[in-house]
C-alpha cells in the first residue's frame, strides 16, 4: 500500500520538471487542461487493472496528469495579484477544492460499496475528464514569462533555483510538513482506524471526512491570518507546532477510542496544511520570471517528501510486524516517526530568513 500509494507522489514530483517547464513556456491554461487529460486516461487504466503493474502504470498517469495543476493555479495568481494576498488567495483556493477532498471520503467510499471501486473510479475519471476541458475552454490564454527562452536556458533556469541560500532552511518543511498531514490522512489513519478498533468502512469514512473537512478549513483560515498579521514565517512555526503536539498525544495513547483519534486527526488537519504559507515564504526569494519553475521545484520537493515518508512509513510498519509488535505497538511507532521527523524540520526552519527581497535568482 505504501508502495503503490507513493508512486503516485513520485511520478508528481518527477513531473514537475516537464510541468514547470511547460508553465513558464507555454502558459497555464494549455499546460493545465493538457496534463490533466493523461489523469483520465491513468484512472480508466487503474479502473480497469488487473494487475498490480497496471495499477502502478495508471498512477503515474494519474501523477503526471495533475502534476501542474496546482503550480499553475499559483502562477495564475502570482502574476495578477499582489505578493501580500497571495497566500490568502491559495488558502481561498485549496478550500474550495476541499470539496473534492470531501468527496473522496465517505461519498467515495459509499460510491465504490454501491458501484464497485472500478465504477466509482471510472466516475472520478469522467469528472477529470470535465475539469480538464473546463480548463482548457474557461481559463484565459496567458503569455508565459519563458516562452521566447530555449530549453537548455529554461532547464538551466530550474537548476539554479537551488543555488538561492534563503531557500535552504525552508526545504526540509516541504519535505515533510505535507508528508506528514498525507502519511495520516491520505494513507495510514483508514487501517489504523480499522486495525485498532475495527471501525467500518462507513465509519472510518465519517472520521476522515471530519479531518477533510478540518483540513479546508483551516488552510482557509491560515490564508486569512497570514493576510492579516503579515508574518508568515511565525505563522508556518505556530502551525507546526499545534500540529506536532497532536501527533505526540496520540503517540502516547494510540488505543484511547475512536473519538479521541477522530479529535486528533481533526487538529492534524485544521493545522497541518501550511503549504500555502510555506510557498508564499519561499516566494519572496525568487524573481517573477522564475515562478513557475521555482514553484514545480518546490512542489516537487515537497511530493518527493511524501513519496519518502509514506515509503519509510511502510518500511516501518513492515519491520514492526516482522518483530511481533502488537498492532497498537505499530501504530505508536509510526505516530512517533511523524511526530520527529515533524520536529527536526520545524526546527532547522527556525533558522530562515522572515522573508526574501525578490530578486534572486538572477
Amino acid at each position: 500500500m505504501g508502495l503503490l500509494s507513493s508512486t503516485f507522489f513520485i511520478s508528481f514530483a518527477i513531473a514537475q520538471v516537464p510541468g514547470g517547464l511547460a508553465l513558464d513556456r507555454i502558459g497555464a491554461r494549455l499546460s493545465i487542461g493538457l496534463f490533466m487529460w493523461l489523469s483520465v486516461l491513468g484512472s480508466l487504466l487503474f479502473s480497469v487493472a488487473d494487475s498490480p503493474s497496471l495499477a502502478f502504470v495508471g498512477q503515474v498517469f494519474i501523477g503526471i496528469g495533475c502534476a501542474p495543476v496546482f503550480t499553475g493555479t499559483m502562477l495564475i495568481v502570482g502574476r495578477n495579484y499582489p505578493a501580500s494576498r497571495f497566500s490568502y488567495y491559495i488558502a481561498i483556493i485549496i478550500a474550495v477544492g476541499s470539496i473534492g477532498d470531501l468527496l473522496g471520503t465517505a461519498p467515495l467510499a459509499i460510491l465504490a460499496e454501491w458501484l464497485g471501486w472500478r465504477s466509482a473510479l471510472q466516475v472520478v475519471m469522467v469528472l477529470s475528464a470535465l475539469a480538464a476541458s473546463c480548463c482548457l475552454l474557461g481559463l484565459k490564454p496567458d503569455r508565459p514569462d519563458g516562452m521566447n527562452h530555449s530549453l537548455k536556458r529554461m532547464l538551466q533556469g530550474m537548476a539554479r533555483v537551488t543555488t538561492v541560500k534563503g531557500l535552504w532552511p525552508i526545504i526540509p518543511m516541504f519535505l515533510t510538513s505535507y508528508a506528514v498531514l498525507m502519511a495520516v490522512r491520505g494513507l495510514w489513519s483508514g487501517p489504523y482506524l480499522a486495525d485498532v478498533y475495527s471501525l467500518s468502512t462507513d465509519e472510518r469514512g465519517n472520521i476522515i471526512l471530519a479531518m477533510s473537512a478540518a483540513l479546508g478549513a483551516g488552510t482557509f483560515m491560515l490564508g486569512v491570518l497570514d493576510r492579516l498579521i503579515k508574518r508568515t514565517k511565525r505563522l508556518v512555526i505556530v502551525s507546526s507546532i499545534l500540529t506536532l503536539l497532536p501527533l505526540i498525544v496520540l503517540a502516547m495513547h494510540p488505543d484511547k477510542g475512536p473519538y479521541f483519534a477522530m479529535w486528533v486527526f481533526v487538529a492534524v488537519g485544521f493545522f497541518g496544511f501550511n503549504y500555502p504559507l510555506l510557498m508564499a515564504h519561499c516566494r519572496s526569494f525568487l524573481v517573477p520570471a522564475y515562478y513557475g519553475r521555482g514553484m514545480a521545484f518546490l512542489t516537487a520537493l515537497s511530493f518527493i517528501g511524501v513519496a519518502i515518508v509514506q515509503g519509510l512509513s511502510g518500511w516501518v510498519m513492515n519491520l514492526a510486524y516482522e518483530n511481533q509488535f502488537t498492532q497498537v505497538e505499530r501504530y505508536q511507532l509510526l505516530f512517533f516517526l511523524l511526530a520527529g521527523v515533524l520536529m527536526l524540520t520545524t526546527t532547522i526552519y527556525l533558522f530562515s530568513k522572515p522573508r526574501g527581497n525578490g530578486s534572486e535568482p538572477l
